[in-house]
C-alpha cells in the first residue's frame, strides 16, 4: 500500500486537514452535526416565512419543506459519492427571498381571489 504523503500540511504548518485526509469521529460528527443545523435551519426558515404570504397552508408548507430536505439530502449523497467529499451547502438561499416576495406581492397577482391558484401561478414564474 502506498504511502500517503500530505505535502501541503508540510508547507502550511497551521493546516490541520487536506483534502485526502479525514478528521477524526468526534470531529467529523459534531462538523456533521453542525451542516445539519444549517441546511435543517434554510430549509424550514424560508417556506416558513414564504409559502403563508403565497396564501398557502400548511400542508403547502409541509411539502415545500419536505422537497427542500429531499433534494439537499440527494445533493449531498452525490456530493459525497461523486463530487470533492467537501461539504455542499444545496439547498434554499435567503438571496431569494426578496424577488420572491417581490413576485409575491405583484399588482396582476393581487387580484386572484383562490390561494391555491395564486401558488401555481407563483411557482410557475
Amino acid at each position: 500500500m502506498a504511502d500517503i504523503t500530505h505535502l501541503p500540511m508540510e508547507q502550511l504548518q497551521d493546516l490541520d486537514y487536506c483534502l485526502d485526509s479525514n478528521p477524526p469521529w468526534a470531529e467529523a460528527v459534531l462538523l456533521a452535526f453542525q451542516n445539519y443545523i444549517l441546511m435543517l435551519g434554510t430549509s424550514v426558515m424560508i417556506p416558513s416565512l414564504l409559502v403563508p404570504a403565497m396564501g398557502g397552508t400548511d400542508g403547502d408548507k409541509a411539502r415545500v419543506i419536505q422537497t427542500l430536505l429531499f433534494v439537499a439530502g440527494i445533493n449531498t449523497l452525490l456530493q459525497a459519492l461523486f463530487g470533492t467529499r467537501l461539504p455542499a451547502v444545496v439547498g434554499g438561499s435567503f438571496a431569494y427571498v426578496f424577488p420572491i416576495a417581490y413576485i409575491i406581492n405583484d399588482s396582476s397577482l393581487q387580484r386572484i381571489t383562490d390561494p391555491h391558484e395564486g401558488i401555481e401561478r407563483d411557482l410557475a414564474m
